[in-house]
């Protein structure tokens, strides 16, 4: 079980247009997503979400309205991509799901070596997530074609792409995705 799928924030506050913090891009990349999550589901491959679910004192909402707050309909994996049994869910307080100092050593432990991304939003929660995971030591990949940015600052999406790149982040299609874990199309 050398390769997992995180899905980043695929949330109902990002995707649906009832969201708290919705935005049309994050919609367009539901069916990339959800392609990946079922060619790794139906490899074996283990799949873990990595989602917001935020305390009502949150220090984001420093810098954002509130949003998916813990428990809420706002904090829960769109239907879409609603997780089956055996998929984690993995909460977080923070953009990257390395915030938890457990996730590390549970990835580790699972002999997870290699890492493929998906989700929202490109220069928040999935760079975060990608910069630290190969920070970390894991062989990190970003499929550019089922990640979206909010890019309220222009040009923050390319920018946090070249920041992945430097990191030695692969960022590749979701077929290539689908070709490195030898599953058909």
């Amino acid at each position: 079980m050398e390769d997992m799928l995180i899905v980043v924030d695929m949330l109902n506050d990002f995707i649906h247009p009832d969201g708290k913090l919705y935005f049309p891009k994050g919609a367009a990349v539901v069916e990339p997503c959800a392609r990946l999550r079922r060619a790794f589901l139906g490899a074996g491959l283990p799949v873990v979400h990595a989602a917001d679910a935020h305390p009502a004192d949150s220090r984001e909402f420093a810098d954002w309205p509130p949003h998916c707050l813990a428990g809420s309909w706002g904090a829960r994996v769109i239907d879409e991509l609603a997780p089956a049994a055996g998929e984690l869910v993995a909460h977080k307080d923070a953009m990257s799901l390395f915030s938890h100092a457990a996730m590390d050593g549970l990835l580790k432990g699972l002999g997870v070596k290699r890492l493929y991304l998906c989700g929202v939003a490109a220069e928040y929660c999935v760079q975060a997530c990608a910069l630290d995971a190969a920070a970390r030591g894991y062989g990190v990949t970003v499929a550019v074609d089922a990640i979206a940015g909010v890019d309220m600052t222009p040009g923050a999406s390319q920018a946090a792409l070249e920041a992945m790149t430097r990191a030695g982040v692969r960022l590749v299609s979701c077929v290539d995705v689908l070709s490195a874990i030898s599953m058909p199309l």
